[in-house]
This record gives structure tokens, C-alpha cells and sequence, in this order.
């Protein structure tokens, strides 16, 4: 078994594995839609060959558990397969090829988006390279915004890759089944297994899965914007997101809170994350896709399937309603979110779809001004009944957000009743019917599994109005946490083309939704329906900025102001990713780390250990043992908190002595102790040494084994 440092033979090994699915995803797309062009064959093949890794051998390990044979299983049926898929529709042309010229056209044309691209993915690597399990002297290092999540992927990874046992449990609350969409890490897990660095492990996937996420925004834009100019400015406008949290930084009063050298010397104190003054609008790059991998990994698939989606609705590409089924439908287990996400558009582009189709006796001038004037007017309703500024509790939000879903139903279930009546039901059902049907096929077997069942707990799914918003009115959160974008938003609903409000009402959708419902003990979490509705909300501003500049670009010094309101709508963000590249934390001391490294080379894999609930867990993260109780903040925002399991860690710790039914009841069958346990509970170290054997000493850890 390969250690946390891996082997250039295991790095190579787990680089032939990835690669040969991301292969596969290519000749597939390659195959399929043969008649598309390069970029969608290219961009497809490759978010399909990174489904294919997490889920094909995810199958197999219900039959084999997560284990090497269940990984050559999965590779040997993906070649049958595409073998057999080869044999039976014969590919029309050469595979890799691709038009004269492509290239040249691709640069000339998109250059801007390339050069942005690259920008951004140089600053990516940098960041998911230092702070990814950097080693430095005294152990691993972090970063600001991973010193949290990364410690929960990394007992993901190691669990499944040490254990085996499939389907997964938690291996910080050991018996409960492991509901989180764990696929984003199983990922990682499959490269580890063939003997790569945990650190390379990370990191691989997630350099694809980025590109993935920026090309395919890139590509929704272009296609619908129909301009590179638009697109990239909408791509900026995303990516680049953060509100007006820098004027917090630039007060030149004697009293002021912060300086700006605060933002890259404290621990979050950026601005696009000061809780303390309400600024929760977190900046996409630094917050989102670099610390939380099932929003990453999601948001490639979730991309990828609104481009495909709208070209098949919106341009009449029908044959591609399958390929954006395949894909959303592999979403429960990648991120729920981006499933969530999807089903909601996919409603209101369905309604937008049945609604063209209608002859009316009237025509509604500018909808986009009853759309969005309606949506605050009933915002500001909800907070000025409820007297408060701020979040509010409620289960009366779910009642009318449930309402709200209802009047859309019988709206959308009226528009297809008329739809058939006129046209009959046949192309319906070679589009939307086989786009439903394919996903309901193979999603439902997911949600039944693993997501209703974790939906069931406590805290999800409530009602809960306004978001995030921790104190100030529904408009001014918004202003100050979007900031400039917002003097093109509102002007391009209330004026923008007709055309645009069809798209774009998905978000709407999606805003309305998520105002309403809470879908975690975790209100934040919500954040991640709200990015993909700015999603829309991003290209209908870019394609007006965009409009407005061209009729008022003969004004004497619009360029330089142009200029200035692009820089100023980006520099929260830049700022931000600033403080990302120079932070720098030590997430393992050495001695944790060879307690860990010790544990995984001497224990079984199924071990448990005893410590306490750090969130920084070197035992779960690198040897991917369970423990008994791990990080309230990771086991309550998943439903599982257990305060009696909190409660009987601390009486093991303090009477070892009395403990042997709850040793017993866990399988504890080793106690470490280092300064972390020492700081949490009251322990007398003699006792230890009476009763039990200290295996294992590095530094100021110490590690027992009980002997059961």
C-alpha cells in the first residue's frame, strides 16, 4: 500500500487511468456528434470522460467495493462498450481530425476569452498548488479558503481509496451512510488507489474540471450573445464577481476598521467576504470552485448541460436533448445543487418553450418589466410583513414558495394541454419526452438511494426568506453585495430584448426558489443556486453594457469610464484572489503528519481511532481511518450531528478507566493524544500509560492501543 507521498510509477499509473477516460469521453463524443464542430465534440468528450471515471467505477464497486479489480473492470467494460457503440454506428470521418484553419479561426476570432482564460487558469494552478498539502518544514501547508473544506474532501479521498467499503460510510461519524455527494472526490480516489500522491491526487481532476467550468460558461454566452465581445464581458462579469466590500477598505477617517493591508495579512478579511458588515457575495474562483470540489466538478457538468440544453431548445438542435439528459442526470451525486439547478431551469425553459408556441389574442409589451418589478414587490412584501431587516425563519416561505411552484405547474400543465390539442404530443415527445425520461431513468435510482434519504434529517429543507442577508433591507444586500453590475442589470430586464427574458427567466426562477426554501442546515449553502442564476443575470448585463456602449461610444471619454466601472466591478474579486495567492497556513504538523503516515501503514483499514473533533483531522484526512466524532461544522451542515457521540468522546478521554462498553460500542482500537486533545478535555496521562500500550510517540502526540 503507496503512502500519502505516492510513487512517480503510482503518478503515472493514476495519469494513464484519468487520461484513458477523458479518452473515451472524446471518441465517444466524437462518435455521437460526429456532425457538431471541434469545440462541442472536445468540450463534451472531456465532461464525459470525467462522469464516466466517477461513475462507471462507482457501479462496478457495488459488486467489488472500491477496489483495484472494480477499477480494471470498469476500464474493460468502457472499451467493450465504446467497441461495440464503434461497431454498430460506424464513425463517418477521422476522429481527429478537424477543418483547415480551425485554430487560426478560434484564436482570431475568441482571443480576448483565451487570453482571460489563460490569466485565470495560470492563477488557479498557482492557488490549487500552494494550497493543496504544500510541503514546507515544519508539514503541510493551506491556504485561506481551503483551510476548511479540504480536510473533509481529503477523508473522502483516503476513506474510500483505504477502506474500499462501497457504498461509503462517513468516516467522521462512522454508521452513517455517506449521503454527501461524494463522486467529486471518488475521482481523486481512483487516481490514489493506483499508488499516486495524495497531492497529486487532488489536484489533476480539478485543473480539467476548471477548464471545464470557464470554456463551457464561455461557450452558453457566446451561443446565445452571438458575440465573442459579449460573451467575454459576461464571462468577466462572472468570474470576476464581487460586490462593493473594497469601500469598507478605502475610509481615510482616524477611526477606521480596516486597513488595506488587512486583506492579505488577516484570515478573511477580503473584500468580497466580510461577514460583519453583511458582504456574503463570495467571489466564484476563490470561494466556490477552488475549496468545494462538488461545486467545481458540478458546475463543469452543469455548464456543459445549460449549453446543450439551450442550443436544443433555443436553437433547434434536437438531437443533443439526450446528451444534456446523460449529463444532468449524473448530477444527484456530483453536486445536488447544480441537479437542483438544472431541474428548475429545465422547468422554465420547458414553459418558455410551450409558451412561444401559443397564439394569444394580445401582445405584452416589455414582460421583463412585470417580471422583475413583480419579484421585488414581493420581496420587499415578505420583509415588510415580517417587520425585520435581514433572514427570517418561517415554514409559511416554503408554503409560498410551494405556491408559487404550483401556479407555474398549472400554468405549464395549460400551455402543453393546448400545445397537444393543436399540434399533438409526437414532437413533444421526441424532445422533452426523451430528455425527461432519460433523466428521471437514471437520476431517481440516485435520489431514492442517497439524497432523500439524507433530505430526510433535520434542518433541510425549510423555509427561510431572504438568504444570507444578516441584518440589512432585501435591496440594499443585494446592491452592496452585487454591486456595479447592477446599473446594467436592472436596465437589461426592464429593456433588454424580449427574446433575452426567455432564457434569462430560468433565473428568475432559480432566485425565487432559493429566496424561499433553505436546502441545508447551512443557509449559505444556498449561494450555490444563487451563482447559477447570476449566471443569466451576468449575460443579459454583458449583452446590454454592451448594446449601451456602441450607441453612446461617440461621447467624448466613455472609453476611459468604461474602463473605470470594468475595474471597479472586478476589483473586489481581484483583491480577493490577491489574498488567496499569499496566504499560506499550516494545516499538519510534522508530527501529525508521521502519526498519520504510522496509522496507515500499521492499522487496519477499517481502524477506529479516537481523537477529537478538529476539523483539521490529519488521522481521517491522510490515512482515511474513522474516527469516532469529527468536526461539528462538517457533520451538522450534513444533517448527522450527534451530541450523545460528542458527549461519551469526552467521557473516554477524561475516565479511560470506565470506558471499556464504549470503547466496545465504537471499536475504538486506538487513543491518540497530542495537544489538541489535551487542549479539549482533562486528561491524566498516567492513567493512559497504566492501561494502555503507546504504540507510537512524535513529537507531543502519543498513540494507545486499547486492545480490543
Amino acid at each position: 500500500m503507496a503512502s500519502i507521498w505516492g510513487s512517480a510509477a503510482g503518478n503515472i499509473s493514476g495519469t494513464i487511468y484519468f487520461f484513458y477516460f477523458q479518452l473515451t469521453g472524446f471518441l465517444l463524443s466524437s462518435l455521437f456528434l460526429s456532425k457538431k464542430d471541434f469545440i462541442t465534440r472536445i468540450l463534451f468528450g472531456s465532461v464525459l470522460g470525467s462522469v464516466l471515471l466517477q461513475w462507471i467505477p462507482a457501479l462496478f464497486a457495488f459488486i467489488f467495493q472500491f477496489s483495484i479489480k472494480a477499477h480494471i473492470a470498469a476500464a474493460l467494460f468502457v472499451t467493450l462498450a465504446t467497441a461495440l457503440l464503434f461497431s454498430i454506428k460506424k464513425p463517418q470521418e477521422n476522429l481527429f481530425s478537424f477543418p483547415s484553419g480551425c485554430i487560426k479561426t478560434l484564436v482570431k476570432k475568441h482571443w480576448i476569452f483565451l487570453l482571460l482564460c489563460c490569466i485565470t487558469f495560470v492563477l488557479f494552478c498557482i492557488m490549487l498548488s500552494s494550497h493543496t498539502l504544500l510541503p514546507k518544514e515544519d508539514g503541510l501547508h493551506t491556504g485561506q479558503c481551503t483551510y476548511g473544506d479540504i480536510n473533509l474532501h481529503l477523508s473522502i479521498i483516503t476513506s474510500l481509496a483505504r477502506q474500499q467499503t462501497f457504498p461509503p460510510y462517513y468516516s467522521i461519524s462512522p454508521g452513517n451512510k455517506l449521503s454527501y455527494p461524494f463522486l467529486c472526490d471518488s475521482i481523486s480516489s481512483s487516481i490514489y488507489l493506483f499508488g499516486a500522491s495524495l497531492r497529486y491526487a487532488y489536484m489533476l481532476p480539478m485543473y480539467f474540471a476548471f477548464l471545464q467550468v470557464m470554456s463551457a460558461f464561455y461557450c452558453f454566452a457566446y451561443t446565445w450573445l452571438k458575440k465573442a465581445a459579449k460573451a467575454c464581458l459576461a464571462w468577466f462579469f462572472f468570474f470576476y464577481n464581487g460586490g462593493l466590500g473594497f469601500v469598507y477598505f478605502i475610509d481615510w477617517s482616524n477611526n477606521r476598521i480596516y486597513q488595506f493591508k488587512n486583506i492579505f495579512t488577516e484570515y478573511y478579511q477580503t473584500p468580497t467576504n466580510l461577514i460583519d458588515n453583511n458582504i456574503r457575495w463570495v467571489n466564484v474562483i476563490v470561494d466556490m470552485l477552488l475549496p468545494q470540489r462538488a461545486t467545481l466538478f458540478g458546475y463543469a457538468v452543469l455548464f456543459t448541460c445549460i449549453w446543450l440544453l439551450y442550443r436544443s431548445v433555443f436553437q433547434k438542435e434536437q438531437d443533443l436533448f439526450p446528451f444534456a439528459a446523460v449529463l444532468t442526470a449524473s448530477l444527484p451525486m456530483i453536486h445536488t445543487h447544480s441537479f437542483l439547478s438544472m431541474a428548475l431551469l429545465s422547468a422554465a425553459w420547458l414553459l418558455a418553450d410551450l409558451f412561444r408556441k401559443v397564439k394569444f389574442p394580445f401582445r405584452l409589451r416589455d414582460p421583463g418589466k412585470f417580471l422583475f418589478a413583480g419579484f421585488l414587490v414581493l420581496m420587499l412584501l415578505i420583509q415588510l410583513f415580517n417587520g425585520q431587516k435581514g433572514a427570517v425563519d418561517g415554514a409559511y416561505f416554503l408554503v409560498i414558495c410551494l405556491m408559487g411552484l404550483a401556479i407555474f405547474f398549472f400554468l405549464g400543465t395549460g400551455l402543453f394541454i393546448n400545445h397537444i390539442r393543436k399540434n399533438g404530443i409526437k414532437v413533444l415527445l421526441s424532445t422533452w419526452g426523451i430528455y425527461l425520461f432519460l433523466i428521471l431513468l437514471l437520476s431517481l435510482p440516485q435520489l431514492l438511494y442517497w439524497t432523500f434519504g439524507q433530505a430526510s434529517h433535520t434542518g433541510f429543507l425549510t423555509g427561510r426568506f431572504n438568504w444570507g442577508n444578516q441584518g440589512d433591507d432585501f435591496l440594499w444586500f443585494y446592491v452592496k453585495n452585487w454591486g456595479l453590475i447592477l446599473l446594467l442589470l436592472v436596465p437589461a430586464v426592464f429593456y433588454g430584448k424580449k427574446k433575452n427574458l426567455a432564457v434569462a427567466g430560468a433565473g428568475f426562477l432559480i432566485w425565487f426558489v432559493m429566496e424561499l426554501i433553505c436546502f441545508s442546515p447551512n443557509p449559505y449553502d444556498n449561494n450555490k443556486l444563487l451563482y447559477v442564476a447570476f449566471v443569466f443575470f451576468c449575460c443579459i448585463s454583458a449583452d446590454y453594457g454592451y448594446e449601451l456602449y456602441h450607441k453612446i461610444k461617440s461621447v467624448k471619454g466613455i472609453r476611459l469610464w468604461s474602463m473605470v466601472f470594468l475595474f471597479f466591478s472586478g476589483l473586489s474579486a481581484i483583491l480577493s484572489i490577491g489574498r488567496e495567492l499569499v496566504s499560506d497556513y499550516t494545516l499538519y504538523s510534522t508530527p501529525h503528519i508521521e502519526t498519520a503516515i504510522y496509522v496507515d501503514e500499521n492499522t487496519p483499514a477499517d481502524a477506529t481511532i479516537l481523537t477529537n473533533d478538529r476539523h483539521v483531522n490529519e488521522i481521517t484526512a491522510l490515512s482515511g481511518r474513522n474516527i469516532v466524532s469529527g468536526a461539528p461544522n462538517f457533520l451538522w451542515t450534513h444533517g448527522i450531528y450527534d451530541q450523545t457521540r460528542v458527549d461519551e468522546v469526552k467521557y473516554m478521554y477524561e475516565f479511560p478507566a470506565f470506558s471499556m462498553e464504549l470503547f466496545e460500542k465504537y471499536q475504538v482500537e486506538y487513543i491518540m493524544i497530542s495537544s489538541w486533545e489535551r487542549s479539549s478535555y482533562q486528561i491524566d496521562e498516567t492513567v493512559y500509560d497504566a492501561l494502555f500500550d503507546c504504540v507510537f510517540t512524535s513529537g507531543e502526540v502519543k498513540l494507545y492501543r486499547t486492545g480490543l
